[in-house]
């Protein structure tokens, strides 16, 4: 530990408890190869160059020193070419209702080119947010955007505490600043210059209303052969989890969706479906975890091979097979799909398209994520 930083751990205790610790998924930021110097623009104000710049204003006044005090800023510099950022706009626009009392400000920026496409929707009323036009790319430049849509978010004291967000990871932002005064996102953001960012306490539990898992429009269930003794969709898994060994890539499972997937290394359809499920860990990741789980040979066999192959996502070993039991699985690859309530969703083959089909909609309505952006 840099005594420079902390002077003791009772220090760092009282620092990180003026956290926002949110029950999601780590803040993260996306992949960019200027992001050294991003990470320079964050905690310090925004460039008022880069501010200056931005022109025709569909809301005039938009972000001005008495607009913009004490709020938090979300700047989303978005291409009408661009398919993603067609659908951000509408995503930003349910953001700011959502937000606007706990003092969110919400601004989309276009570069020139296509930018007279954007006002004609704003003229319409398709837009309804404010809207900035990116005069010869000057703000792009200066934050070093390198993609559409990408995502800039202003604390309340001022300071650009997250420069190109992880697109998934807006709402998460958005709560933890908004939840912060001006004083606390002040402190905040010079914990965050050390190294300190507003994330989770690990193991803690999100409160979602449980009403809103009731209303959701989960998938049908499976109705095709399951090939297991018990049927558990629409429930609790039998039996909890824990009598299982993590073999590899241990990771949190709390505010998850959780895809459990039953296999073994002599299971040739078990092997082939592992590339279907790292496309999907890596496209949901941070909201969704698979967990492969063994049981039905050696765990030097099993634990050799997971090693070798260190794939992107969760491994474990139960040697006494309890959830295997317990679900009565008689031929795998088997999964079951929990959602963040942990209620079983869907059961069965994952080698079908009813497999990937009714994951997509469980992420999709989801409580934890129904309005991500």
């Amino acid at each position: 530990m840099n005594p420079r930083t902390f002077t003791s751990l009772a220090a760092t205790a009282a620092m990180l408890s003026l956290l926002p610790m949110l029950a999601m998924a780590p803040i993260k930021r996306e992949h960019n190869s200027n992001r050294t110097a991003l990470t320079q623009l964050e905690t310090k104000p925004l460039d008022p160059a880069a501010l200056a710049s931005l022109t025709d204003w569909s809301h005039p006044g938009t972000l001005n020193a008495k607009n913009t005090a004490g709020k938090v800023i979300v700047l989303a510099v978005i291409s009408a070419a661009d398919p993603q950022s067609i659908m951000a706009i509408s995503k930003l626009t349910r953001l700011h209702r959502d937000f606007q009392d706990q003092g969110l400000v919400v601004v989309a920026i276009h570069p020139d080119a296509g930018f007279e496409l954007v006002n004609e929707k704003v003229l319409a009323g398709k837009i309804t947010i404010p809207v900035a036009r990116d005069a010869n790319g000057v703000f792009a430049t200066a934050m070093h955007t390198d993609d559409y849509p990408d995502y800039y978010i202003i604390d309340r004291a001022g300071n650009l505490r997250f420069a190109d967000i992880d697109k998934r990871k807006v709402k998460n932002a958005v709560k933890a600043l908004t939840s912060e005064t001006p004083e606390t996102a002040a402190t905040n953001a010079g914990l965050q210059a050390q190294g300190l960012d507003p994330e989770p306490a690990q193991g803690e539990i999100a409160k979602i209303d449980p009403k809103l898992y009731t209303k959701a429009n989960w998938p049908p269930h499976n109705t095709a052969k399951l090939y297991a003794k018990n049927n558990v969709q629409g429930k609790a898994l039998p039996v909890p989890m824990g009598n299982e060994k993590w073999i590899y890539n241990k990771r949190p499972l709390e505010n998850k969706v959780l895809v459990l997937d039953f296999w073994a290394t002599w299971c040739g359809p078990c092997i082939k479906i592992m590339p279907l499920l790292e496309e999907l860990q890596d496209h949901y990741d941070g909201k969704l975890e698979i967990v492969g789980i063994g049981g039905s040979e050696e765990f030097s066999i099993f634990k050799k091979y997971v090693l070798e192959k260190k794939g992107n996502y969760a491994q474990m070993f139960d040697s006494r097979k309890t959830l295997h039991r317990a679900i009565g699985i008689q031929g795998i690859p088997h999964v079951v799909i929990l959602s963040t309530d942990g209620i079983v969703r869907w059961q069965g083959n994952p080698g079908g398209s009813a497999f990937v089909d009714a994951l997509n909609i469980i992420m999709e309505v989801d409580p934890m994520f129904a309005s991500d952006i």
